[in-house]
């Protein structure tokens, strides 16, 4: 078996990408994409992206991370867990796919981790979790000592049936009569505003809001009220179809600010020309349920494995 790691081969990188694409049937995974969740990850290590090359191409590939940079502020807090990101196999090659988690798992008990999960690594990630449609990785991964720990979902959005509800519409101009003002943000605010969702909600919140603010097709909502800020939404911070993160400050939850938010943001997004929105890693299914044009949930399991 060779195995290599992309700090050995940096040129594997697009047959990794590749083999994602082809062997994982729901996932779609473009260049940009790839790129903003290996190199352009600020934890991106190569040594822990390992393929197994045979014959000439590549048959299997693992992507492991530890948080050793961003954000800054949980660096130590996560110090003793590392993640694997993704994990693909042609359909021959599953029982070497074994192989490269175990590479991995030596890796990181070399480092000091105790722990590894399965996927729910935030800012720079592909999914929250193994897809319950993907059985025979959920099944390899159980088979290699995994246990679920949580769970989340994924709704997608076909954008050619979402419309702008009437009932939202008079929401929105109640919460204009309240004083609520709902804006697109300016890159020129990204401290004022990461500041207020890091500290209202989480730093990873903060990096995707920062990231969706630097993107040329993405963007950030602000609702303000009284000259403070009350919530925010983002789309586009990890590729253009994402929709997320959003969020209401607790004390002024209950008024529609949220349902007005997602409305509007999904209405730049389709603006934007996207034709299937993202709205990925969530527990809020209710919330998400009133967005017309939803025609797909995917469910994920998150999977945990203590290391010795």
């Amino acid at each position: 078996m060779d195995v290599r790691s992309l700090k050995e081969d940096p040129g594997l990188a697009g047959s990794i990408r590749e083999l994602l694409n082809l062997t994982l049937g729901k996932d779609f995974v473009d260049r940009r994409f790839f790129r903003k969740i290996t190199a352009e990850d600020p934890n991106f290590d190569p040594r822990f992206a390992l393929a197994c090359v045979e014959g000439g191409r590549v048959t299997a590939a693992a992507l492991g991370v530890m948080r050793t940079k961003e954000p800054r502020q949980v660096v130590e807090q996560q110090k003793s867990v590392a993640w694997i990101k993704a994990l693909a196999a042609v359909p021959e090659a599953r029982e070497i796919l074994k192989e490269l988690v175990g590479i991995l798992e030596g890796e990181f008990v070399r480092e000091g981790k105790r722990q590894v999960r399965f996927s729910d690594y935030a800012s720079w990630y592909l999914a929250p979790g193994v897809d319950l449609e993907y059985d025979w990785l959920l099944s390899l991964l159980i088979q290699s000592g995994f246990r679920k720990v949580g769970e989340a979902v994924n709704y997608e959005v076909d954008m050619s049936l979402f419309y702008y509800p009437e009932r939202v519409k008079a929401l929105a101009s109640e919460l204009h009569r309240r004083g609520v003002n709902i804006r697109r943000a300016s890159l020129g605010e990204r401290e004022l505003i990461g500041k207020w969702v890091e500290e209202k909600f989480s730093p990873f919140w903060r990096v995707e809001l920062e990231m969706a603010l630097a993107a040329e097709d993405g963007g950030v909502l602000a609702a303000e009220s009284d000259g403070k800020i009350v919530g925010f939404s983002v789309y586009g911070a990890l590729r253009p179809d994402f929709f997320g993160p959003i969020g209401v400050d607790p004390d002024a939850r209950g008024g529609g600010i949220g349902t007005v938010l997602l409305f509007d943001t999904l209405t730049l997004m389709r603006g934007e020309g996207v034709r299937v929105a993202t709205i990925p890693w969530t527990t809020h299914l209710t919330f998400y349920a009133q967005v017309p044009g939803v025609y797909r949930v995917r469910s994920f399991a998150v999977l945990a494995k203590n290391l010795p």
